[in-house]
């Protein structure tokens, strides 16, 4: 169903001791269980989110020569899940490593059974999804690295209008809160960018649309596809692997147009370099976070305690601007936009990180609802 709005005034172990990095880059590690990541529903080299996260246990693992290896659940469940987490234990695991919100209710079923164990989740949060997201306390063996998703996708949408855009999009995979912010953070940069350059009402139109996956798939790039072809310029693909179907959708309208003029904003990493379509992306420093919360672990006796100048036992510590944890990548490769400048983005951040402006969306629910009327936002179920 399409409906129309116009905004006014959001248990399989593998391992190997090489794996391809985000960067294109191989990056070495220590073959071993003591620290372990288990993945959600996706994989290791979706080239984001898990890819990231598992580069950051990379890291800390040479240099700190401690062991790390990682498990795929067997299927898409929280018994599954919490299976993976078990075998990974058994073989020997100090830390468990876990990326994705689908983790909330396994560290429910686990933080009491290992007391002895220390928990990382990345984007979890203290509720009980499988019973109706009750909620339940962290114990003190768990901590999560949440981010402010709003910011990042701000950044993305407001620098998309500004570099010239005006028809846009916002393919997310599945509706969980990282992408959701991501989403209405586009949304409200967009309108923030439109007001500032002083744009006509409905000036911006902006499709969107989940596709319920976080895997490459053929309808993606048919839904995609029509949007390019009905004259959307640029989308923001945002959900791990189907970056690559919105990209393959990209390419087969250039084909037929005979340029490069359908262009792809990545997500969670800088996913420019797989494809020179890939004109900026909405990244979260997930690989930094990891290793650095890892390294703080084990220098503090295998307990958690004050990182960042929070505390993060049983804690849940969100990381945005403030801590310069999100933002868009300005080097020179990766910079593919020429009438918003690095300058002018780097001034946006300031201002987002002073407070002058304001990136967050507070509700997550619903789409963002306080643009003006110079953004039409097109919601496709």
């Amino acid at each position: 169903m399409k409906k129309s709005l116009v905004l006014l005034s959001t248990a399989l172990m593998v391992g190997s001791v090489f794996g391809m990095s985000s960067c294109g880059e191989d990056v070495e590690y220590i073959e071993g269980n003591e620290v372990a990541l288990v993945t959600d529903v996706g994989n290791i080299d979706d080239h984001s989110f898990n890819q990231a996260t598992w580069e950051g246990c990379k890291d800390f693992s040479l240099a700190n020569n401690v062991g790390t290896t990682y498990y795929r659940p067997g299927g898409d469940s929280t018994d599954e899940r919490v299976t993976s987490i078990e075998n990974a234990i058994d073989a020997g695991a100090k830390v468990v490593v876990m990326p994705g919100y689908l983790f909330n209710s396994s560290i429910k079923l686990v933080q009491d059974k290992y007391p002895n164990v220390d928990f990382l989740g990345i984007d979890c949060d203290n509720s009980d999804d499988d019973n109706g997201y009750t909620p339940y306390e962290f114990k003190d063996n768990v901590t999560s690295i949440k981010y402010e998703e709003d910011q990042a996708g701000f950044l993305a949408g407001y620098a998309a209008v500004a570099e010239g855009y005006r028809k846009l999009g916002f393919c997310g995979g599945m509706a969980v809160p990282a992408v959701v912010k991501y989403g209405q953070g586009f949304i409200k940069g967009a309108d923030q960018a439109a007001g500032v350059l002083g744009l006509a009402d409905g000036a911006i139109k902006i499709e969107y649309w989940y596709s319920g996956t976080f895997a490459p798939d053929s309808s993606i790039v048919t839904k995609v596809g029509g949007w390019y072809s009905s004259g959307t310029e640029v989308v923001f693909s945002c959900g791990g692997g189907i970056y690559s179907s919105v990209v393959q959708a990209a390419e087969n309208e250039n084909s037929t147009l005979g340029n490069k003029s359908k262009k792809v904003i990545g997500v969670d990493v800088d996913q420019h370099k797989d494809s020179d379509l890939i004109i900026t992306s909405a990244m979260k420093n997930l690989r930094l976070s990891v290793s650095s919360y890892l390294t703080s672990l084990y220098a503090n006796d295998m307990t958690w305690g004050t990182i960042d100048g929070k505390e993060t036992a049983g804690e849940i510590v969100t990381k945005g601007v403030d801590t310069e944890s999100v933002g868009l990548p300005t080097d020179s490769e990766s910079w593919l936009m020429e009438n918003f400048t690095v300058e002018d983005y780097n001034e946006l951040y300031a201002k987002l990180k002073s407070g002058e402006i304001s990136g967050d969306v507070d509700d997550t629910t619903n789409l963002y609802t306080n643009p003006t009327a110079k953004v039409v936002v097109t919601v496709e179920a």
